[in-house]
């Protein structure tokens, strides 16, 4: 199948307009990252098996940085997002990553019937229904507001960046807010946290071997994961980060003005000025990446806070058509039903945001996939092409929610995209550090030290061991 061919331009190098101007990206993975791993999956581990998986959290979070770095890093060195990077390194390697894609996100309206639970919960409405009816009108005025939003925002990433902002801001706060105020939470302090830095090996005494997809899940999703894990790439791009300045952002056919989106990107020349403006956009990356998941791990650590402290002792976790029901506990234990209904609200924005985060990525996959690898696709415009793919993965979300409870869609879809990263892993090793220098005219000004590669290659590793050594054996 061979690979991508058409060589990069060149332009200048952007100069970096300073860290108030770049902030975001960061912040929009913290609120994808904010979904079903945060909510559901690692308090439900928690609710279910005590602390016995605490001790992995700081590990398990921090993989997930080095991947977001070598993803942002080929955004920045080109303005391309990675899928041309894949595309460049192998066509079948690309391709089959792709698939993959579209295989996961098949499952990915879990996300919005997930977060459509707490609103049935939190309104009773409509009157009359069952959990299954109410959740399912909740999800379907869901889809379709977004689909309204991104077809009407001049700009589709300050949309995105606008309500993945203030979910983030607003689930973080709320659970900090609890955690403060809640004296059973205070109360298993010292256990937790003596935990949280004690690893265990191996699985609990009580394990449920059901649960293998789960914990999958769990360690895919503790940060953004798989398939999400590759928006990053948009996000950087729509900064206008690094050489991204010189590709245009996908706008609204109705409210915005049309920008060109070229399907091949840009080099820089290894000019001293250069090696001095390059330095400074790599560590915005890394600090970029760096706040999402020091905000993403705290987070997490607030959430199974509250399961140990609330729900363990009730032996309550989520599942079923009340996927975040339970959670309405969290607040609800202190400020009665106020407190309850605020976080069943709170956990809605939880996965909706996720949701929206989640088509506007598989729709820029699609579009950037065939206009940089099928020529004849250029004579549409990049943004036409996202639009149609919106529409369409709108209209199969609003079908798939009547198929399945959320629960088995959101753990089909977190298995799927650990293969997916597992995979794209070891093609991020192969295409910064041996393949990028070679066709990058700033050469080996934009490979990575070898401190990032080791540590990408440990992430892989676990991840990979996440599927062979947890998963494949509960299937045999």
């Amino acid at each position: 199948m061979g690979n991508l061919k058409e060589p990069l331009g060149v332009k200048d190098l952007p100069d970096f307009p300073g860290w108030k101007a770049m902030f975001g990206p960061g912040l929009i993975w913290v609120a994808m990252a904010q979904g079903s791993g945060e909510l559901i999956w690692w308090p439900y581990m928690v609710a279910k098996y005590g602390l016995f998986f605490l001790g992995w959290l700081l590990l398990l979070a921090s993989l997930q940085h080095w991947v977001n770095i070598e993803i942002g890093r080929y955004t920045l060195a080109t303005g391309e997002s990675i899928y041309e990077g894949f595309h460049r390194v192998n066509h079948t390697v690309a391709w089959f990553l792709f698939i993959l894609v579209l295989v996961a996100t098949a499952w990915v309206a879990g996300l919005v019937s997930g977060g459509a639970t707490a609103l049935a919960e939190l309104t009773g409405f409509p009157f009359g229904w069952d959990a299954r009816g109410r959740t399912i009108f909740w999800a379907e005025l869901a889809i379709w507001i977004i689909w309204l939003l991104v077809v009407l925002g001049p700009i589709v990433y300050r949309v995105v960046q606008v309500i993945a902002s203030i979910s983030a801001i607003a689930c973080f706060v709320g659970m900090l807010s609890v955690v403060i105020a809640e004296p059973a939470v205070h109360a298993i302090f010292g256990e937790y946290f003596t935990a949280l830095f004690t690893p265990h090996i191996g699985l609990p005494p009580n394990w449920d071997p059901g649960d293998a997809g789960r914990l999958v899940t769990l360690m895919c999703y503790t940060g953004a994961g798989g398939f999400w894990n590759l928006l990053y790439t948009y996000w950087v791009r729509d900064q206008n980060a690094g050489m991204a300045k010189h590709i245009g952002r996908v706008t609204s056919p109705i409210t915005g003005e049309l920008e060109a989106i070229p399907a091949i990107g840009y080099g820089f020349e290894p000019t001293p000025e250069n090696h001095v403006k390059w330095r400074k956009w790599v560590k915005w990356i890394w600090c970029d990446s760096g706040f999402g998941v020091i905000m993403n791990t705290v987070t997490i650590i607030l959430t199974t806070l509250l399961s140990y402290a609330i729900l363990y002792p009730k032996h309550k976790y989520p599942v079923g058509w009340k996927l975040v029901a339970v959670q309405g506990e969290w607040l609800g234990y202190t400020w009665g039903v106020i407190g309850r209904n605020l976080m069943l609200f709170i956990a809605f924005f939880f996965l909706f945001d996720t949701f929206l985060e989640a088509y506007d990525g598989v729709c820029r996959a699609f579009a950037s996939n065939v206009q940089s690898n099928i020529p004849r696709t250029r004579k549409y415009h990049y943004r036409t092409i996202y639009y149609v793919l919106f529409t369409i993965y709108a209209i199969i979300a609003s079908i798939e929610i009547y198929l399945s409870p959320p629960g088995p869609l959101l753990i089909a879809s977190g298995v799927a995209n650990m293969l997916i990263m597992a995979i794209y892993c070891i093609v991020l090793l192969y295409l910064n550090w041996f393949y990028l220098p070679k066709i990058h005219p700033a050469g080996k000004m934009v490979r990575p030290t070898w401190i990032p590669f080791i540590l990408l290659t440990i992430s892989t590793i676990v991840f990979w061991y996440a599927l062979l050594g947890i998963y494949l054996p509960t299937l045999l």
